[in-house]
Order: C-alpha cells, then sequence, then structure tokens
C-alpha cells in the first residue's frame, strides 16, 4: 500500500507492475519507467475485464523475454490517500492473461515501442473449456458452477433466483451456459422478481444480478459541472488551494450520446410486443402482450430506488385516434413450454418432475424492453478526473445545466433529461505515465425521470385529408418513349 497523499485530482500510484513471461521469467515493468500508457475497461455488458498497455522497451524484453502473447500482467494500482481494499484495482493475485502484441515499432536510441492487449484469466478459460452435461438447481448455483469451471477465484456477486431448473448444454462453453441462464432467470428476492439479470465482471469481482439490485445501490460520486475557478477554490483560511473533492466531481467535457429512438423502441419491442406461448403439454396456445406504459408502474426503475417518483423516458402522447406509441406490439415472439404444474419435459432419473416450469410470460417481454434500453435509452457521456472508486454498475449523480441562450425566470435551471441518478454502464480509464494523469470516460445511463412528460391526448400525427395519388401513366416512367 501506498502512503502517499492525493496532491491534485487524478493523482494514481502504480503499486506493482509485472510481467510474467511464458519461459517464466517475472520483470518489473514499472521500475524503470517502462509503462507509457494504460488504458482498462470495464462494461456491464460485458463479461470480462479487458485493457491496453504501451511499452517503451529499451532492454528487449519483447524479443529476450520473449513477449509473444503468452504471458501474465501483474497490476495494482490505487489513487493516493485510498487505502480500502475494495477500492484498490488489485490484479496481482488474480492476474490479467496478455493475449497480443500490437503496433510494435522503434521510436530511436534503439528503444522499441508496442502495445499489449490484455484481458480477466476467466475469458480465456472460458474460450477453451466446453460443457456437455446436464444442469440442475438454481440458476444462480448453475451460474457459480460455471464460474468454478472457468477456474474463478474472485468475489461473486450472485442474486439468488427463484426456481429449479434444468439447462441441457449441448458442447458449449461455459459462458454460454450463463447466457442461457440469463434470459430466463427472476429474483427470489426482489418484490416485483426482476427478470431483467446482468452477467459482468468490475474490479470488484464477477456479478450475476438483476438491473434492479444495481440501481438499489447508494450513490457513490456526485458529479457537476461549475464554472472555472468557482467550486475549485475553497474559502476560508484554505483560499487559494484546490478543493480536491470538488475536482473529482467536477465534468470536465459531457457528450450527449442518445435520447430516445422510437423506430428502434417499435422493432425491438421496447414499448410493446407480442408473446405466443404453444404448451406442447396440453397442446395449448396464450397470447401475451407487453404495453410499456401500462406496465411501467409494475416495475422497478432507477429513480424509484432514490426517493424519487418514477415517470417512463417517453412521452404516452397519443399518436393515432386513442392510441399510443405503447399500443402498437411491432415484434412477436414464439415461446415453447412443457407446463403442468411442474416441467413436465425434464424428468429426473426416478421419474420425479421437480423442475419448475418455465414462464417466459414472467421473464421475456420485460427483460427484453429493460435491457434494449441500456442501448438506446437515456445515455450520457462525462468525461472526469479519474479514482478507484467507480467502478461498471455503480450509481452517480448527475447536475448538467440547461443550456439555452435566453433564461426564463422562474424557469428550471438543469437539463430535466440529464440530471438525478445514472448508473454507470461503461467506464474507461486512462492511466497518462507522460502527464502522470489518470481520467477516465463514463457512459451513464437512466430508465425513468422523476417528472411526468406530458403527454396529450390530441397529439396525432397531422395528415392532409385526401387519399393518396396514384401516378402510373407511361409517360412519367418512360417520357422518351
Amino acid at each position: 500500500m501506498s502512503n502517499d497523499f492525493i496532491r491534485s485530482a487524478g493523482d494514481f500510484h502504480i503499486a506493482e507492475a509485472k510481467i510474467i513471461s511464458s519461459s517464466g521469467v517475472e520483470v518489473d515493468i514499472n521500475k524503470n519507467n517502462n509503462i507509457a500508457h494504460i488504458k482498462l475497461f470495464e462494461n456491464i455488458q460485458q463479461n470480462s475485464i479487458t485493457g491496453e498497455i504501451l511499452l517503451h522497451d529499451s532492454a528487449g524484453y519483447v524479443s529476450e523475454l520473449p513477449i509473444i502473447g503468452q504471458e501474465y500482467l501483474k497490476l495494482k494500482i490505487q489513487t493516493p490517500s485510498i487505502n480500502h481494499e475494495v477500492n484498490i484495482i488489485d490484479f496481482t493475485k488474480n492476474v490479467f492473461v496478455i493475449n497480443s502484441v500490437q503496433t510494435r515499432g522503434e521510436v530511436g536510441n534503439n528503444i522499441s515501442v508496442y502495445l499489449l492487449s490484455f484481458s480477466s484469466s476467466e475469458i480465456v478459460k472460458n474460450q477453451r473449456t466446453k460443457i456437455t452435461d446436464s444442469l440442475d438447481g438454481t440458476y444462480s448455483k448453475i451460474v457459480v458452477d460455471m464460474l468454478d469451471r472457468v477456474n474463478c477465484r474472485k468475489k461473486l456477486f450472485v442474486e439468488p433466483t427463484k426456481g429449479v431448473k434444468r439447462i441441457v448444454a449441448p458442447n458449449i462453453r461455459p459462458f454460454d451456459v450463463i447466457s442461457m441462464a440469463l434470459n430466463s432467470a427472476s429474483s427470489s428476492i426482489n418484490e416485483n422478481f426482476s427478470p431483467s439479470y446482468l452477467f459482468f465482471e468490475n474490479f470488484d469481482g464477477y456479478h450475476f444480478r438483476s438491473l434492479a439490485s444495481l440501481y438499489a445501490q447508494p450513490v457513490v460520486q456526485k458529479y457537476t459541472t461549475h464554472q472555472a475557478g468557482g467550486q475549485i477554490q475553497q474559502s476560508g483560511p484554505a483560499k487559494g488551494i484546490a478543493n480536491l473533492e470538488a475536482e473529482l466531481a467536477n465534468i470536465i467535457d459531457y457528450e450527449i450520446v442518445e435520447n430516445s429512438n422510437t423506430l428502434f423502441n417499435h422493432t425491438t419491442g421496447v414499448l410493446a410486443s407480442t408473446l405466443l406461448v404453444h404448451n406442447i403439454y396440453n397442446k395449448s396456445f396464450k397470447q401475451y402482450t407487453y404495453n410499456y406504459f401500462d406496465s411501467f408502474n409494475g416495475e422497478k426503475h432507477i429513480t424509484s430506488y432514490h426517493g424519487k417518483k418514477q415517470f417512463p423516458i417517453f412521452s404516452d402522447a397519443t399518436v393515432e385516434e386513442g392510441l399510443r406509441n405503447s399500443d402498437f406490439p411491432a415484434r412477436t415472439f414464439l415461446e415453447s413450454i412443457s407446463e403442468g404444474e411442474t416441467d413436465v419435459n425434464n424428468t429426473t432419473k426416478d421419474g420425479t418432475e421437480p423442475y419448475a416450469a418455465p414462464d417466459p410470460q414472467n421473464t421475456l417481454q420485460e427483460r427484453v424492453s429493460t435491457v434494449n434500453q441500456l442501448d438506446r435509452g437515456l445515455i450520457l457521456n462525462i468525461t472526469t478526473h479519474g479514482n478507484t472508486i467507480i467502478k461498471a454498475g455503480d450509481i452517480v449523480e448527475v447536475d448538467i445545466p440547461i443550456v439555452a441562450s435566453v433564461k426564463v425566470d422562474g424557469g428550471r435551471e438543469n437539463d430535466r433529461f440529464y440530471n438525478g441518478v445514472f448508473i454507470v454502464k461503461r467506464i474507461v480509464h486512462e492511466f497518462d505515465f507522460g502527464e502522470k494523469k489518470h481520467g477516465t470516460i463514463l457512459t451513464l445511463i437512466k430508465d425513468s425521470l422523476s417528472e411526468k412528460l406530458d403527454g396529450p391526448k390530441d397529439q396525432i400525427e397531422p395528415k392532409p385529408k385526401i387519399s393518396a395519388r396514384v401516378i402510373s401513366n407511361k409517360e412519367t416512367f418512360y417520357p422518351q418513349l
């Protein structure tokens, strides 16, 4: 652990950085200032941490060790003054695996430069492991089993799922089995039985949990914009000294990435969908319709966990006579089940039927709507001074001012969409050894608002009251004949 104190926002300390070569030789790449740049990537929609490290090599390691993309990387990084174990990026016991050597070149004075690409070891083990087995238990138990198959020794955050299930794995990888569980898993401890499960890795470990459980976490950081020299300088005896807490909370730059896409929402089933369930046991069909606006209050969204009311991020305005966007189920799903009281398609060797029947009508459509909003919801990228506390899946609070050249008296100060609580969907950590600075780019997303959007009942599409004019005469299509 470092006893250094943080001197300015973006400070970082490399406690350890070593490469273990394929020949077994261990080299300290931090000792001789070999490191030029490190990037680390976390994402709640990816099942592995990945990264890149740019090296200046004057000792010929790449040839002599050699470095060929079959090495291990020990890495430990922390923000000075932060010594709590959970807030340190520590991959010295669970090491990274170097997968490739890229863009190798020379910069003069017999110094070579090359970029190493690395990832968590579990994803590599996953690629060389196949499962051909019948797997029994709750989905959460099966997930723990699959992580054991890839030799995972990290912390596992596994939210319990309901129902005993069976998965038949036909020569597929462990993470493919987990993907099968994701599609049908629902929580046994959430009051709404949240079906929006995610599987990902961050610096804390591996997570198999519902999106609702992430929303329920406390806010770990508040971010805001400010005028230069405003909040950064402390008052009183410390006047003129940088306020590090304010600097770490400062949004250096931001970009509004997405603010809903109606075509995407219709096509993917975010707003509405139809599910046809065929029960092959009793030869029956049932139809279920998902309506985003009608279902919204029965679901738990991000603002509801943080002392606010929850409202849709879309307007429920009438777009056709008496109909909203959610009244058009443009996507259709078809699922087959074999259901009596239990899953009669799966039995034990002694003929018993202990397995819970599949219930796509309670999971599939809500999951599709919720998870697709992670790709096209209210998305904001912010650039900040880095620290090792913030991780993918954390909850942060954002305050973006409204952008307008004319201010209305008594009007709102903040952007109505891009303020309040957000979840960190993706985070890129950049450690620049030239400038000695740690910066982060956070992709933030939310799926609800704390105030309702207007939804007038007469906001139908303006159309002329005449029929379309069909032009089909020969002169129009072949004017020269």
